[in-house]
C-alpha cells in the first residue's frame, strides 16, 4: 500500500476511534427552500433508473416549496455553472473565494461540503437554493456533496458508496431542474467519486451504478464533480460511461484543473447542452480548482433524445 494511502487510512480511524467521525447507518439529505430548512432520509435513485414516471415519483417529499419572487426555471439561453471541491472550507481566504463564486454561478457542484452554519449563510445571503446529502459527519457537521441553484428542483435522490479501505462513503447526488420557455428539464449528477482503493472494483461499482441510473434518461444531462479520475484505469471507466450515455467533456484551455499523479480530477460532462464558455481558475484556497461553465440549451436534443 501507498505512503499516502497508509496515512490518510491510519487518520481516518483515529478520527472515526475518537468519535470525530461518524457514519449514520442511514444516508439523510438536507434541503433548503427559504425560507426553511428540512432533514429527511435520503431518497435512494431506483435502481431501474429514471425513467420517467420515476422522475415524476421522485419530488422531494416534506420540503417547502421556495417563496413567492424565486427565479422558476433555470435560463435555457444561458446559466452558469460551477463544479468544485472546496476541500471542507478549511483553508484561509476561501470564504471570500467561494462568495465571489457564488456571485457569478447560477447553478454550483459542490464536494467535500461542510455544513456549517457559516456556509450556510452564505449560501442565502447569495440566493441559493439547495440539498445537500451527507456521506458523513465530522463533529456532528454533515460533510458530502451539494448542489445549490437559483431555482428549486423538481426531484432529487442521492446513493452512497463506501470507501474499501477508509470505510468512509462517498456520495452521490442528482437533481432535476426546469429550464425557461421548454418542456425539457435538466439533470444534474453531483459526484465525489471513491478514492482510496487498491482495487477498482469499488471505482467501478459507483460508476456502474451512475450509469446504471442515468441511462434511461433522455434529456439534457450534466455529470460533474471530483472523480478522482487519478490513473489510466479510472479515466477509462469515466470516458466509457460517458460514450455510452451520448456525453461531451467541456474542454479548458488553459487547463488549469487540479492534478494527481499527473492525471486531472475533475470533470464536467454534458449533453443536450452547447458550452458557451469555459475556465478553470487557479486558487489557493482548495486542492482543487474550481471550474466554470455557461451553458445553453441546445437548439436541437441530441441524437434519440
Amino acid at each position: 500500500m501507498a505512503g499516502w494511502v497508509r496515512m490518510v487510512v491510519g487518520l481516518c480511524i483515529a478520527l472515526t476511534a475518537y468519535g470525530c467521525i461518524r457514519v449514520p447507518e442511514e444516508s439523510w439529505t438536507v434541503s433548503h427552500r427559504s425560507p426553511s430548512e428540512t432533514r429527511r432520509q435520503t431518497a435512494e435513485c431506483p435502481a431501474a433508473g429514471l425513467a420517467p414516471h420515476a422522475l415524476e415519483a421522485g419530488a422531494p417529499a416534506g420540503v417547502t416549496p421556495p417563496r413567492t419572487g424565486q427565479p422558476t426555471a433555470l435560463n435555457a439561453g444561458g446559466f452558469r455553472l460551477l463544479s468544485w471541491n472546496i476541500h471542507k472550507g478549511r483553508k484561509g481566504g476561501w470564504a471570500d473565494d467561494f462568495r465571489q463564486f457564488s456571485r457569478d454561478s447560477d447553478v454550483m457542484i459542490l464536494q467535500e461540503a461542510y455544513l456549517t452554519d457559516s456556509l450556510k449563510q452564505m449560501l442565502h445571503q447569495a440566493g441559493y437554493l439547495w440539498d445537500m446529502t451527507a456521506a458523513f459527519e465530522y463533529r456532528q457537521i454533515d460533510a458530502g456533496v451539494l448542489t445549490a441553484a437559483r431555482t428549486a428542483p423538481h426531484f432529487t435522490c442521492a446513493f452512497r458508496e463506501t470507501e474499501p479501505i477508509t470505510r468512509i462513503p462517498k456520495s452521490t447526488l442528482i437533481t432535476r431542474y426546469p429550464l425557461s420557455g421548454t418542456e425539457r428539464e435538466l439533470l444534474v449528477a453531483n459526484m465525489h467519486a471513491i478514492n482510496f482503493t487498491t482495487a477498482a472494483s469499488a471505482f467501478e461499482n459507483q460508476f456502474d451504478r451512475l450509469e446504471g441510473i442515468l441511462a434511461a434518461y433522455r434529456g439534457p444531462l450534466i455529470v460533474s464533480g471530483d472523480l478522482n479520475t487519478w490513473n489510466a484505469g479510472r479515466m477509462s471507466r469515466v470516458r466509457a460511461m460517458a460514450e455510452r450515455l451520448g456525453l461531451s467533456a467541456v474542454g479548458f484551455d488553459p487547463n488549469r484543473r487540479s492534478r494527481f499523479f499527473g492525471r486531472h480530477l475533475d470533470h464536467v460532462y454534458y449533453r443536450g447542452l452547447s458550452v458557451v464558455h469555459a475556465a478553470a481558475t487557479r486558487v489557493s484556497t482548495s486542492d482543487h480548482n474550481p471550474l466554470a461553465v455557461v451553458f445553453k440549451l441546445a437548439d436541437e436534443p441530441a441524437p434519440g433524445l
